[in-house]
């Protein structure tokens, strides 16, 4: 290691030499390995021959493709946090439409109603640091705060997308209720079919489309949304029936489509396409360990094992069996860790489980998971665990569990979908912004904020499909959902 000389000390030819020889850039160029300056061949500098960066960033995770309806959804822009609105429930009585002569007939009403939606408020906090503000960074986007903008945007419309699906106020009292709570809550669920576990069918889809337009209905859904498997699944039927690939061979002279490129099914007033929704899908596993986040709640406790009683579950024969669950706490700053049930055995059809949870007063609510079937307790492998509830927290008291099997793990809804803005509208109170705060470190926080809600103003002329399944036949998917 070359060692510099006294202070204006000249230097000699030797000297020059060493430093020279220090400096040198490698001319082995090969497999290198990352700078250093001290040790071995690092003592050297030799990786100082220049290394590729490449401009682009990979993305291991999704992008704004994935969202698919809130591109789609009507906007309303209103200026009150608490937005009014009316229904036209019924034109009046359908009475006999015939008079006597010289009589006045009778007089009718439209029946209407006043319905109101609370705005809700959505944020994404993100930070960069003020070191991390001032240099370029490796990308298409070299400005941090941009950057940070730009992937905290992704992350906001994640979840607000999940959350036009999914959401219920009943269960976090900041969110509003998504379109299939909406859906699904109305009518005493008139306005959803359980398909147990069963793959939907083109047949199907046409049937509900022709039930949704028949009175007093008089609903037109212009979009089936289905998450990508379910989709999969539509596309496998057409491929069964082989003339729709004949058709669509005649008309492609550079190859063959396996499969159709564009899905519809024909409902009595037109073709209806089908959308594939990635985000539909709810039925995630837990996670394997808690948030870390600050503020997040301490993992839950089970103040009753689980056990089985009663005799009009959903539970049938098929699914008689050993089980376990899984339970993770929630709240609006992040999530526990999962705690894990003993097992149980639902030894009969009809038997519902049911268990508590000890209060958590940093618990907003719970994820409830459910694993697979197994033909013993010791075989019972929590790894397979599925999102099957979301259970409010009983605050000052325990939270009782119950399982019907009403939710299939695993499994996935279709909803048919009218965007028309007598229909379907989202309210939103202000456009979507990017607000700074207060800086009270060497740091620059902001907010990235959306205040708006959902509203589902006819719910009659939409429908949800409930625990659709998959036929799986290369192996790959899980055959339980």
């Amino acid at each position: 290691m070359y060692s510099f000389p006294e202070a204006n000390a000249l230097v000699n030819v030797a000297d020059l030499a060493d430093l020279n020889s220090a400096l040198r850039k490698s001319a082995d160029i090969g497999y290198q390995s990352p700078a250093g300056t001290s040790g071995g061949d690092a003592g050297n500098l030799s990786p100082l021959v220049p290394q590729s960066i490449e401009n682009t960033l990979s993305s291991a995770t999704y992008t704004m493709k994935e969202l698919s309806l809130w591109p789609s959804i009507p906007k309303l822009q209103v200026t009150n946090t608490l937005h009014e609105y009316a229904v036209i429930n019924d034109h009046g009585l359908d009475l006999e439409p015939f008079i006597a002569e010289g009589s006045g007939g009778v007089t009718n009403r439209s029946e209407y109603e006043r319905k109101s939606v609370r705005v809700k408020y959505l944020a994404e906090r993100r930070e960069v640091t003020d070191v991390g503000s001032l240099v370029g960074l490796i990308g298409g986007n070299a400005n941090a705060i941009a950057m940070e903008t730009e992937r905290g945007t992704l992350r906001l419309m994640q979840k607000l997308e999940r959350s036009l699906w999914h959401a219920r106020e009943s269960v976090n009292p900041l969110a509003f209720d998504g379109i299939i709570e909406q859906i699904e809550s109305h009518n005493n669920g008139a306005n959803t079919f359980d398909l147990r576990g069963k793959s939907p069918t083109p047949r199907l889809l046409q049937e509900v489309l022709s039930e949704i337009q028949s009175a007093p209905r008089f609903g037109r859904p212009d979009c089936i949304y289905v998450e990508p498997r379910i989709h999969a699944e539509l596309i496998k039927f057409a491929v069964q029936f082989g003339r729709h690939d004949q058709f669509s061979a005649l008309r492609q002279a550079d190859g063959l489509t396996y499969g159709v490129q564009e899905l519809n099914i024909m409902s009595p007033y037109g073709p209806v396409p089908v959308k594939s929704a990635p985000f539909l899908f709810n039925a995630y596993s837990a996670p394997a360990s808690a948030s870390g986040t600050t503020g997040a709640p301490a993992n839950p406790a089970i103040t009753a094992q689980p056990s089985v009683a009663g005799t009009t579950s959903l539970f049938g024969a098929g699914y008689v069996g050993f089980y376990g669950y899984r339970v993770v706490a929630v709240n609006n700053s992040g999530f526990s860790a999962p705690v894990n049930t003993n097992t149980i055995e639902v030894a009969n059809a009809g038997e519902i489980v049911s268990f508590s949870i000890t209060d958590q007063a940093d618990a907003v609510f719970y994820k409830i998971y459910r694993t697979e079937k197994a033909s013993t307790a010791g075989a019972v492998d929590f790894a397979t665990a599925r999102l099957i509830d979301e259970v409010r927290n009983v605050s000052g008291n325990v939270t009782p569990i119950s399982d019907s099997n009403a939710v299939i793990p695993n499994s996935s809804k279709i909803v048919f979908v009218q965007h028309d803005p007598s229909v379907l509208e989202f309210v939103r109170l202000l456009d979507f912004f990017r607000r700074p705060l207060a800086e009270v470190a060497t740091s620059k926080p902001f907010l990235l904020m959306l205040f708006g809600s959902p509203i589902v103003k006819v719910p009659n002329k939409m429908f949800v499909l409930q625990n659709a399944g998959v036929t799986a036949t290369s192996g790959m998917l899980d055959t339980t959902i």
